[in-house]
């Protein structure tokens, strides 16, 4: 569960099997108390296998149910997964409350396994926020389903929680971990900088749950991060305990100490590079507007896999070595597309956001929704932005788009394939958003083309 909670291809590429991977989560391996076990047993047996609920592991099960229940055609999802998640999210909340003497704070700070094979202790960001994330997921389906009391209740230990975070573990410059004593603990943080510590965050701008932190603080965190843990040179790095990278090549370090303390003993695999770790931080630098930033960062990882032999692993460019070859985590490069273009799909709603973040001017991606997909593009000359959405196979339904134009438009125009479409245009500080008379059905060979002047 760990490690897939930075996968996101699969689910943009294959729904059918990704929503089949979260029927294993929740049907086969939740527990009688909600906890989702952090591995399964293969061909998967009807009753829970696999260690324990990983801290990040069942977060991320809920998040990953959440983006699935989108990435539908229809509500389906939202309706029968209800019961395991309102379970689902009321385990991190029940742990939550068993480490703060029966009254949730909003944070954990128990035996908390995660993604790094050993627990942490005290409280991170890393770890909290991915328990923030899930209580943001589990509210916004509470309300979806008419639990109002459900999503009440976790929408005050969410903000709870942020207010208890940023007290804890904002330093100034970045967020630590708030662990006293750490120095005598093994496998730790302490006040270091952790590349992964808004992977929650990450979570949360690719489902539109908003800032789960403040947003001037996620920043200032981000530039932190580049600036201490992307090295432009790894020549004479000591990588523990594995390497994967070596002299001359760039990297994102797990992470670094900037401002001393690094514990005798630190997290397990801190010093070494891994791409799922880096494609996750560029996308979230993407989506805050940092795009030179994120995609230095991915240049560094491709650039490592240039088909070149040489020290210390293999450089096959279809491979980014982790734990394994072909590792899962290394597919948490699709948020890249979604960061860049702006995609942001409700299916059963029928509602899709589009916003380019890089060359706005002039962009043009793939994209891939839960029943066909097919090519976008934008274009800005003048007074005038040009919107084209092609669908090259299956089917797109849309009931509203929302495009994000550089000045508030004074008239929007919709067409498909020469026809007008019938369309309101709404204008507020999210963006120009059109409604249209009745849902769209764009098919194979048609284009919708959405036209703004200002």
């Amino acid at each position: 569960t760990h490690v897939w909670g930075y996968e996101q291809t699969l689910a943009r590429m294959f729904p059918d099997l990704e929503r089949e991977m979260r029927r294993i989560d929740f049907k086969h391996q939740q527990r009688p108390d909600g906890g989702v076990n952090n591995r399964t047993d293969v061909p998967s047996p009807q009753r829970p296998t696999g260690e324990q609920p990983f801290a990040d592991g069942h977060a991320s099960c809920i998040l990953k149910a959440y983006r699935e229940a989108l990435n539908s055609a229809d509500d389906r999802f939202f309706r029968d997964y209800w019961p395991h998640i309102k379970r689902g999210v009321d385990y991190l909340v029940n742990r939550d409350a068993a480490s703060h003497h029966g009254q949730p704070a909003g944070y954990l700070q128990d035996d908390q396994w995660n993604t790094y094979d050993e627990a942490l202790h005290g409280v991170t960001t890393f770890i909290s926020g991915y328990y923030l994330a899930a209580l943001r997921a589990g509210e916004n389906w509470a309300r979806r389903l008419g639990d109002n009391a459900a999503a009440d209740r976790w929408r005050a230990i969410f903000e709870l929680g942020q207010k208890n975070l940023v007290d804890l573990c904002w330093n100034g410059e970045y967020f630590q971990q708030h662990l006293p004593g750490y120095e005598r603990l093994p496998g730790e943080v302490g006040p270091g900088c952790m590349s992964d510590q808004l992977i929650g965050q990450w979570w949360a701008h690719q489902l539109g749950l908003g800032y789960i932190l403040p947003r001037e603080k996620v920043v200032a965190s981000l530039a932190a991060i580049f600036r201490y843990n992307f090295k432009s040179d790894l020549t004479g790095w000591r990588h523990m305990p594995r390497a994967f990278a070596g002299a001359g090549d760039k990297g994102l370090i797990i992470c670094t100490w900037p401002k001393g303390g690094r514990p005798p003993h630190v997290m397990l695999y801190s010093d070494e590079v891994w791409t799922g770790i880096e494609y996750q931080v560029a996308a979230h630098m993407i989506y805050e507007g940092m795009v030179e930033e994120g995609l230095a960062i991915v240049k560094a990882a491709r650039d490592r896999y240039d088909g070149m032999p040489r020290p210390p692993m293999g450089r096959n460019p279809w491979n980014e070595i982790e734990c394994g070859g072909h590792y899962a985590r290394a597919m948490s490069s699709w948020s890249l597309l979604t960061a860049l273009s702006g995609w942001e799909y409700d299916g059963p709603r029928r509602s899709l956001s589009l916003a380019p973040r890089h060359s706005p001017d002039d962009f043009q991606a793939f994209w891939c929704a839960p029943e066909g997909w097919g090519t976008l593009s934008q274009k800005r000359s003048g007074a005038a932005q040009r919107n084209e959405l092609s669908v090259c196979d299956g089917v797109l339904w849309l009931s509203q788009l929302t495009l994000s134009p550089i000045a508030s438009p004074r008239e929007a125009r919709v067409e498909r394939n020469g026809a007008s479409i019938d369309a309101k245009l709404d204008v507020s500080a999210v963006g120009a958003r059109l409604v249209f008379a009745a849902p769209l059905r764009v098919e194979a060979g048609e284009t919708l083309i959405a036209s703004l002047s200002y």
